[in-house]
């Protein structure tokens, strides 16, 4: 009975010990992976500028000149949003502008009212 009390110790030592090697080679792959994540390289988004802003509403409607008219700090509805960006007056009847965001380049219908709407 002896016997068999210890021989089943054993038994149930060796399963645990192999148990942690198991755990502590995860582990050890698992630091691997995460030196391997860390040579990710990192992409910068620069901000637009004001050229960069009108090149794009220039792709956008190639047939309308755009007048450029200033920047959040000239518009109070914008700098009450929050919004950065550019304001352009299309060379056209009509007082909609366009504003262009310096930040995602995402480019809007824009009136010095507030009137804001994302054009598609």
């Amino acid at each position: 009975m002896k016997k068999a009390i210890i021989t089943l110790s054993l038994i149930c030592t060796g399963l645990l010990a192999t148990s942690n090697i198991g755990d502590i080679v995860f582990a050890q792959d698992s630091q691997e992976d995460i030196n391997k994540n860390n040579n990710v390289e990192v992409q910068i988004i620069n901000k637009l500028n004001k050229d960069e802003a009108e090149e794009l509403l220039s792709m956008y409607n190639p047939n309308v000149k755009y007048i450029y008219q200033g920047t959040e700090n000239d518009f109070t509805a914008l700098k009450e949003k929050g919004l950065k960006g550019y304001v352009f007056l299309m060379d056209a009847d009509g007082d909609l502008g366009m504003f262009v965001n310096k930040d995602d380049a995402k480019i809007y219908y824009f009136h010095p009212s507030g009137y804001l709407e994302l054009a598609q």
